[in-house]
């Protein structure tokens, strides 16, 4: 019988504790995106899940603000079933300069829809016009919304949005730290808020994500991430800089998965794909690459 020298144990056991400490440590995070240009990846929702699946990601979300849309969200959700592939969220812009009461009835249908997938709630609150919105309203429709769709089983995420320098057309929460009043004057358990890369850019907050995450760590859920220049910022109207395939663009977009790992987050990344479908058709490979390169460096 060969005796092992109890050193020669020792290393061995020390090597793989570090060995699994180190591989515990390594960020994880399943990549959705959004639906905006899925035509060029196949001809309808069966087609398209099969070629996101081949790349490799985790699962898609999609705008739900047109009520024809919900129609498009049961065809993703025939076709995944039991699938791994995920629904993760949709998105409604609520527009209070329209009725409020036929908005929120609208919410809860979309909220029965979305449970089915067991998928998020996101809402873009913005008003049109010169109509002037206050706080309180604000508060009050983030309240009520927060207690139907906890009651619905879905959690209710903050979706801020740069405004787009038109004055007629504002966002009432434009960044990740314009959220966090709402946040906690509301109180819920069911509310929360999305960090978006893009957004973040617009707002002028690209060099300090990781202060910003810490600020919103109890409450965030699926950020997003592309490509982006340093200087859209300064990108007074439209997304041609602040939102590109996330092989371009000369801004570090690997700064928000080093964010999202200083605040210990889990769970999906989503890749922000508005505004591409004149880009090169093979985007969602060449940024599926990238985030995986990403994730290998972090």
């Amino acid at each position: 019988m060969k005796i092992i020298p109890i050193v020669t144990l020792l290393l061995v056991a020390l090597t793989a504790s570090c060995s699994s400490t180190e591989e515990s440590s390594q960020a994880d995070y399943p990549l959705g995106v959004f639906n905006f240009d899925f035509a060029r990846l196949g001809a309808d929702e069966a087609s398209q899940i099969s070629e996101l699946k081949s790349i490799g990601y985790g699962g898609l979300v999609l705008n739900l603000t047109n009520p024809k849309e919900l129609k498009t969200l049961e065809r993703y959700q025939s076709v995944v079933g039991d699938d791994p592939f995920e629904v993760y969220a949709g998105y409604v812009v609520i527009s209070f300069e329209k009725n409020l009461a036929a908005q929120n009835a609208y919410l809860d249908k979309v909220t029965k829809a979305l449970k089915k997938s067991d998928a998020k709630l996101w809402v873009i609150l913005r008003v049109r016009g010169e109509q002037k919105v206050k706080r309180e309203q604000i508060v009050d429709f983030l309240r009520s919304a927060a207690k139907r769709t906890k009651a619905g089983g879905v959690e209710l995420v903050i979706y801020p949005h740069w405004s787009g320098g038109d004055p007629l057309n504002i966002c009432l929460i434009e960044s990740v730290e314009d959220a966090i009043p709402y946040l906690q004057e509301v109180g819920s358990d069911n509310l929360f808020v999305s960090l978006h890369l893009c957004h973040e850019i617009k707002a002028g907050n690209g060099h300090r994500l990781n202060e910003v995450a810490a600020k919103v760590k109890p409450w965030l859920r699926l950020p997003s991430i592309n490509g982006v220049d340093v200087d859209a910022v300064n990108e007074a109207e439209g997304w041609k800089r602040g939102i590109q395939p996330l092989t371009m663009g000369d801004y570090d977009s690997s700064k928000l998965l080093e964010a999202l790992k200083s605040v210990d987050y889990e769970g999906p990344v989503v890749l922000h794909t508005w505004g591409l479908q004149k880009s090169a058709a093979d985007h969602h490979h060449t940024s599926f690459a990238r985030f995986q390169e990403m994730l290998d460096e972090l």
